[in-house]
């Protein structure tokens, strides 16, 4: 009897709770089962083979106690300074590791806040969003492009009086497209600000576990906007000082730097592969046959064409990643190697076809090097893009 009515009691407890005998996982609670799967398997694992006493794990402390055969395992949220020190001390070295802070914020933050879903989306054009850091129940998902017109968080960027931080639930949303297939959710969100841009982005949650303390929640997303924020006005300070721009005008069409300052971008990111080991892929795009463009729809729109196609190049691109226009109709990236190269081809693929509903003879051509393949040699890698982008256009 006892053994059923005392499971029957803690199972509704606050404070996530399991029960092992003879080192083998008899009972747990609710509170225990709603946690990430990545995170139940990190307390098993020390409850079985660890023998300290503690274990702290994002932002729970977790107590063993021993009796005989049977081992009782009681966590507890720590209090928000604690917290508070746990964000940081994983975000801020996710974040300087490289790669796209908006999905280094929701690796670290969603297991930390152990809601179902936890979304970094980047404002990326006027009616669109990138959803770059997407944690779904313990995995993270890949990145995706999101309507900005009814999603949970247009508030964050239309509007007179701009929200910086919503409480909703899902069914005020039908036409979110990740709020859609869960009505009920309770849902938060919060506005990523810069000193001199409003709304750069925001970080949400949905779908919380049965027992959630929602302010600490809410806190929890303030203190990681704010963080992810000063971290991006900081990275972008240091690329600036990295090197010298040229005195070059920009391009006065697009906005963009020019061949010059390419040289010289190209030289800081030769002596970056020397020194630190760092890659980079270097992409040349030219548009093809943008005379026949011109002589069959006119100079003006073939201006608007290059406007418009440099815009979706700013658009497709890393932060950390540059974008020149080289000549007329040809445009350089310079885009440092994180983990994997870019989708580069995937990403102008997508790019062409939506320039093909409106002018049919739009095409591209491509080519890619990356510093590795060449020994950290500028001169051979323009020399290989070359060789490819004749390749590129003989088979066109």
């Amino acid at each position: 009897m006892k053994t059923k009515i005392i499971p029957a009691l803690f199972d509704s407890a606050e404070a996530p709770m399991v029960l092992l005998k003879n080192q083998v996982h008899e009972w747990s609670n609710s509170r225990f089962r709603e946690l990430p799967e990545s995170l139940r398997r990190a307390v098993l694992s020390w409850a079985l083979k660890d023998e300290q006493e503690w274990l702290e794990l994002d932002g729970y402390h977790f107590q063993r106690l021993n009796k005989g055969k049977h081992t009782s395992i009681l966590g507890y949220l720590v209090d928000r300074n604690s917290l508070q020190r746990t964000l940081l001390l994983k975000l801020l070295p996710e974040l300087h590791q490289g790669g796209d802070p908006y999905q280094n914020t929701a690796r670290v933050l969603g297991p930390l806040l152990g809601w179902e879903h936890c979304l970094v989306a980047k404002r990326s054009k006027k009616r669109s969003l990138e959803a770059l850091g997407y944690w779904k129940e313990g995995e993270m998902q890949p990145p995706t492009n999101l309507a900005l017109t009814g999603n949970a968080a247009q508030a964050f960027y239309e509007g007179e009086d701009l929200a910086h931080q919503l409480k909703s639930v899902g069914r005020e949303f039908p036409f979110d497209e990740l709020l859609a297939q869960t009505p009920s959710a309770l849902w938060l969100g919060q506005r990523i600000d810069l000193p001199e841009q409003i709304g750069v982005g925001h970080i949400c949650v949905w779908n919380p576990p049965e027992h959630v303390d929602v302010n600490l929640a809410q806190w929890m997303l303030t203190l990681a906007a704010d963080t992810l924020s000063a971290w991006l006005v900081c990275h972008h300070v240091s690329e600036k000082k990295d090197y010298e721009p040229s005195n070059e005008p920009l391009d006065q069409l697009t906005g963009l730097p020019g061949p010059k300052t390419f040289d010289l971008a190209l030289q800081h990111a030769v002596k970056a592969h020397h020194e630190d080991g760092k890659d980079f892929l270097v992409a040349f795009v030219d548009i093809h046959a943008l005379r026949h463009i011109n002589d069959q729809y006119g100079h003006a729109k073939g201006d608007q064409l290059i406007h418009q196609f440099a815009d979706e190049l700013l658009n497709m691109c890393r932060r950390r990643d540059q974008v020149f226009r080289y000549a007329g109709d040809e445009f350089l990236l310079l885009m440092p190697i994180t983990q994997s190269p870019p989708p580069v081809a995937k990403r102008l693929s997508r790019i062409s076809k939506q320039i093909q509903e409106k002018i049919p003879e739009f095409d591209l051509n491509l080519a890619t090097a990356l510093l590795s393949e060449v020994k950290g040699s500028g001169e051979e890698l323009m020399l290989r893009i070359d060789q490819r982008l004749k390749a590129a256009k003989e088979s066109n």
